[in-house]
């Protein structure tokens, strides 16, 4: 990869663990009524950090594909928001 594909990479994970925070807090707040502890709202950050740390490289793993931390971010939006409902 190069260094404009890395740059825009990087910029989607942000993007979508940015827009999973605030959909999250958005859904828990005014659409379903929960008040969840801030922590709970950021945690769809917490997986772009482990893409900084963890998905960056050019080894050719699987678990450098930003697609697959695009996807996490979501899943981990969608298991913290039927933890906090629950």
């Amino acid at each position: 990869m190069n260094l404009s594909a890395d740059v825009a990479a990087d910029l989607r994970v942000a993007a979508v663990a940015a827009g999973c925070t605030v959909a999250l807090s958005l859904v828990l707040r005014y659409g379903l009524g929960v008040s969840a502890s801030p922590l709970l709202r950021l945690s769809p950050l917490a997986v772009y950090f482990g893409y900084l740390f963890l998905g960056k490289g050019s080894t050719g793993s699987a678990v450098e594909n930003p697609r697959l931390w695009m996807l996490l971010t979501v899943v981990v939006t969608l298991g913290t928001g039927a933890y906090a409902v629950a």
